[in-house]
């Protein structure tokens, strides 16, 4: 679905005002019809069918009796397992959202599920990986591949997943292992991994050759579900409905403003699904007089710092700026 933010909105409705006999802010109500978008709450897993899909190509055919993950590399005693043994050793679960680097504000490139899988640090420190060890490469069966920091894989949260939201991993999001980094952007999180190994050197995975982030940490974010934009509201109050996200930072505090930014009101933070997921907020609006208001949203992560409020493209190292709507309240 296509999407604006409100600076391009007013540009779109400036400009076009030029060369039109019409004002406008009679405009800008028609384009927010025309780029009106329904009101959708979000659960806070995300169905396996509806996670967001992207990938360096199609799904690969792998026939699970021929496959296997070998761990090598800096390490002193290499190893392979096979599915069976893979599925046989002890699971930890942790409920991970995972975002596209190239997610524009408001887009919905963006999921949330549970996770099961043995931590990547438990695999590691059974092949006797060396301290002195640079980054980590995960290698796929489509033939790609990418690298996380060997101190990052060390801190124990890194999972080689083989289960989704309670099922065997679905063949679209990485069947039959795939790596879950939290806090990472999902072109690290490397599907249908058949090799792992730990490199002395920093390594360049097939984006960061195309010249993004290889850091790809994600950047705090915030975005409102309810109401849609270009929606009528009636009625005393209304509620304002969304989540935010910062990856492993966790998030302290969300503020919405209903009249474009002047002023900012605390929002209230639903309980924390996990440290690594979106978390949801809710904001009771008691409705002005009737008229057109922009409601914006913006976010606080754990560590004190608010979301990057200049809005900037996905290109390099994920988008930023502010997800702000418009609605027109009603007698």
């Amino acid at each position: 679905m296509l999407r604006v933010s409100r600076r391009v909105f007013l540009k779109l409705a400036g400009g076009v005002a030029v060369t039109t006999a019409l004002p406008a802010p009679a405009l800008a109500g028609i384009l927010d019809q025309l780029l009106r978008s329904a009101p959708k709450l979000r659960p806070a897993l995300t169905p396996n069918d509806e996670f967001y899909v992207t990938s360096y190509r199609s799904p690969p055919d792998i026939r699970i009796d021929q496959w296997s993950m070998t761990i090598k590399g800096l390490v002193e005693k290499p190893f392979t397992l096979a599915y069976p043994q893979l599925t046989a050793r002890q699971t930890v679960s942790e409920i991970v959202t995972l975002e596209c680097v190239g997610n524009g504000v408001a887009a919905d490139a963006i999921s949330t599920a549970q996770w099961e899988g043995i931590p990547l640090k438990t695999l590691l420190e059974e092949a006797g990986a060396p301290s002195q060890g640079v980054d980590v490469v995960f290698r796929a069966a489509d033939g790609y591949s990418d690298s996380i920091p060997l101190a990052r894989v060390m801190q124990g949260d890194v999972l080689v997943a083989h289960r989704m939201n309670g099922v065997v991993l679905p063949r679209e999001h990485g069947y039959p292992a795939r790596i879950i980094a939290p806090g990472i952007y999902g072109m690290k999180n490397v599907q249908w991994l058949t090799e792992i190994e730990v490199v002395g050197q920093d390594y360049k995975g097939y984006y960061q050759q195309k010249g993004w982030s290889d850091v790809a940490i994600v950047k705090t974010s915030s975005h409102i579900d309810l109401p849609g934009h270009g929606g009528v509201i009636k009625g005393h109050d209304a509620l304002v409905q969304g989540y935010a996200f910062a990856g492993t930072r966790g998030i302290k505090q969300v503020e919405v403003s209903v009249d474009g930014g002047e002023r900012w009101h605390d929002a209230t933070l639903e309980p924390e699904l996990s440290p690594y997921a979106w978390r949801f907020w809710q904001y009771r609006w008691e409705l002005p007089p009737p008229g057109r208001y922009t409601v914006s949203v913006r976010a606080t992560d754990g560590t004190g710092r608010l979301q990057i409020t200049e809005e900037q493209a996905a290109f390099p190292d994920g988008a930023v700026g502010l997800h702000e709507i418009t609605v027109t309240v009603q007698a």
